[in-house]
């Protein structure tokens, strides 16, 4: 639920307009009430950006979630999986969206560590290695760590292990007696469609199945439903299909649907993050859980340590740290189901 200017009145007694100002600094309004209004606000969960914050509350740690936000549940999911992790803490986020394509968002970077903010944590899938260095030389012994997969490690970073849930998803294909097999691929640019892909391709070559089908995409809903008119006009069509992500798995069967095909009995397909529609979409969707309160506490376990060593610099080895994935399986590619649809 979305936490409202309304909803801190209502907590603290005091008008909209009064709130409103005491986040802004704006007009007159008591220390105490303002200390009231900001105490209310991390308390909700309110997104308080950095230039509002007058003061910080004793103890506590301020970190920052820098993303590139796209439509969809992902990052409501990514979200609440790290106010989860910190819940009961003295842990506050602040949530920010940038564009990695200019000056600008490197000097945003910069700015988070001179705004009352005591760490960071990039989930920015498309950054070079050479982004990544010129981040830290830009904003040096600071706490960051990476959320996204890396090449060529130079930031510390705690990802899930994408490699893994790709050669997971193979697994269950193999096991549900498919042979022919499809990937709908997400960006080029991120390293974990490589490493989903690669998991996959990797359990196919070596078990025997063959890989019919690959279509390169973005990880959005009109990907998917051109991933199916890609399928639709394939010769050799594939009997199970693995979507490097939820919302190209959803795409893919609401077209596939519409044309009057069967899922899973004409084509099985299985999605990647699990987010909450999985368990609601017709049919229900197979996919790779990703477990977000525990890439969270990961997370923050990491820089917590860090910050509670006050006396060295922050550095960083390059390590990466794999978070297990698993698969849950549904009706989209349930053996059951498969039976049912062929009469067996």
């Amino acid at each position: 639920m979305k936490i409202t200017l309304k909803d801190i009145a209502k907590d603290t007694g005091l008008s909209i307009s009064t709130v409103s100002r005491a986040l802004a600094k704006s007009g007159k309004i008591s220390s105490a009430n303002v200390k009231r209004v900001f105490e209310s606000a991390q308390r909700l969960n309110y997104p308080i950006v950095s230039n509002m914050a007058p003061f910080k509350l004793r103890n506590s740690i301020y970190i920052a979630l820098v993303t590139t936000f796209h439509p969809g549940e992902f990052y409501a999911s990514f979200f609440n999986g790290f106010t989860k992790a910190a819940a009961g803490s003295n842990i506050h986020f602040g949530l920010f969206n940038v564009c990695m394509e200019n000056d600008c968002s490197f000097r945003f970077l910069e700015s988070i560590k001179k705004n009352h903010f005591d760490a960071a944590v990039l989930f920015l899938p498309g950054l070079s290695k050479e982004d990544y260095m010129q981040i830290l030389n830009r904003v040096d012994d600071f706490p960051m760590i990476s959320a996204a997969p890396i090449a060529t490690p130079v930031m510390d970073s705690v990802v899930f292990d994408n490699y893994s849930g790709g050669h997971l998803i193979g697994k269950h294909f193999h096991e549900r007696g498919f042979r022919k097999i499809g990937i709908i691929q997400g960006p080029s640019s991120e390293l974990e469609t490589h490493l989903r892909k690669n998991g996959l391709i990797d359990y196919c070559e070596q078990n025997g199945l063959k890989l019919v089908m690959k279509y390169r995409s973005d990880y959005d809903i009109s990907s998917g439903k051109g991933a199916y008119e890609h399928y639709k006009n394939l010769e050799e069509k594939p009997e199970a299909i693995f979507a490097c992500n939820d919302a190209l798995a959803i795409g893919f069967i609401h077209s596939a649907t519409r044309d009057g095909v069967s899922i899973p009995a004409d084509v099985a397909i299985a999605g990647y993050d699990d987010i909450p529609i999985c368990e609601y979409q017709n049919p229900t969707l197979t996919s790779i859980h990703t477990p977000y309160e525990i890439l969270g506490k990961n997370i923050l376990s990491h820089l917590t340590a860090q910050l509670s060593d006050k006396d060295s610099s922050i550095s960083h080895s390059g390590s990466t740290k794999l978070i297990p994935v698993t698969l849950v399986e549904r009706e989209s590619t349930a053996k059951s189901q498969i039976r049912r649809a062929l009469g067996s």
